[in-house]
């Protein structure tokens, strides 16, 4: 599998439907950088996996000032739940420890994703990266070299590794190897400053897309993606203009991706089962990323109901399907609303979202969800990443 953030799957949330799967005894981990933002995202999932009796290896870098001291001290608490060996990388010539492997094993199987993640909020789920997922059997080739890898970097006999413990920290803190988040924040936003032209901010030549983090697992409230009744679904969509702020149930950084199915012209339909969610809760209308225009959501009715019926679906006018066959669209929920992008399922951001759905059939639970199951040529389909 090839993970394409943060268009059609977002790494996190994969990695940690991994350590949840119950399929593993063992998860290793060779990273550049490690912060509290990305563990405090992994960190309940880690919990369980480690009081089920299984092992954690986590090996990291401490270059480049972006693994912080917040970020070692939430690894070395996880040392209570289990067994959690740790390491740190580094090499006084200079050279960067710079790999993002991810094991999964048990005494068959394993899964290696190799990519450009690292374990912070940003890499596991905000940034532009890649990863690729090889399934083999724990005999492979491809699974021996990582595990002579991931022991070539947490070998101690050169002094290139160290095992992490508290006092060990307390030596890289003192001796400046690694800061604490607040310092790396100042010291960023300083550079940045320094950076900048001297007569201001030139012209932006690129777009802007706002991409946020889901909130963590322990504090966030979970979108459902079952079929609502249609009693639920017809009452949220009833109320949806009579409510317009964003809703504490409604969790920011979530994302749906969904193929819809155009009605009329330019007019695509949402499913009320869609609609009932929490994505939707509080929104009237969403943002366009290719014009910023904003764009209202409104109840239809079919013909034959009466004044006051309640609506069966929602519609929403995409202008820029006008020329698509067969679209499909990203939404993401972020602190200021939802936005969305449509593509042509023949266009390389199309593929990758559609692919992303095709998979979503095929998991158990499946995570992907049709209008009308048998049919879906003519469905709508969606899921949440």
């Amino acid at each position: 599998m090839l993970y394409s953030q943060p268009l059609a799957t977002r790494f996190g949330t994969d990695l940690i439907a991994h350590i949840e799967s119950g399929k593993w005894t063992h998860f290793d981990i060779a990273v550049a950088w490690v912060r509290a933002s990305g563990i405090a995202h992994l960190a309940p999932s880690l919990i369980k996996f480690l009081q089920d009796g299984n092992q954690l290896n986590v090996i990291v870098g401490i270059d480049l000032d972006n693994t912080t001291k917040e970020g070692l001290e939430a690894l070395l608490r996880l040392q209570s739940y289990g067994t959690v060996s740790l390491h740190i990388h580094h090499n006084e010539a200079g050279t960067i420890f710079h790999p993002k492997l991810y094991l999964f094993r048990n005494h068959i199987n394993a899964a290696l994703i190799v990519g450009s993640n690292n374990v912070t909020e940003a890499g596991l789920f905000r940034n532009t990266e890649a990863g690729l997922e090889i399934t083999a059997n724990i005999g492979d080739d491809v699974i021996l070299s990582a595990l002579n890898a991931l022991g070539a970097w947490s070998d101690t006999s050169l002094g290139l590794a160290k095992a992490l413990n508290s006092a060990f920290l307390g030596e890289l803190v003192t001796n400046g190897y690694v800061k604490d988040e607040a310092t790396v924040r100042a010291e960023t936003a300083a550079r940045k400053a320094a950076a900048k032209p001297k007569s201001g901010v030139t012209k932006k030549l690129f777009g802007t897309l706002s991409i946020s983090a889901p909130a963590h697992k322990s504090s966030a409230t979970s979108a459902p993606v079952t079929t609502a009744s249609s009693g639920t679904a017809k009452k949220k969509a009833v109320n949806l203009q009579s409510n317009t702020k964003l809703s504490h149930t409604s969790p920011a950084g979530q994302v749906l991706l969904m193929r819809v199915r155009k009605a009329r012209g330019t007019q695509i339909q949402i499913p009320l089962a869609v609609m009932a969610t929490p994505f939707f809760t509080g929104a009237s209308q969403v943002l366009s990323v290719a014009s910023s225009v904003t764009r209202g959501i409104h109840a239809t009715h079919a013909a034959r109901a009466g004044a006051g019926a309640n609506p069966n679906t929602l519609k929403l006018e995409m202008p820029e399907t006008s020329s698509m066959a067969d679209p499909v669209a990203r939404f993401e929920r972020n602190s200021s609303g939802v936005q969305y992008e449509v593509y042509d399922s023949s266009s390389p951001q199309g593929k990758a979202i559609m692919k992303a759905l095709q998979i979503g059939r095929t998991t158990s639970p499946p995570l992907t969800f049709l209008t009308v199951p048998n049919s879906p040529a003519s469905s709508t389909w969606w899921r949440f990443i």
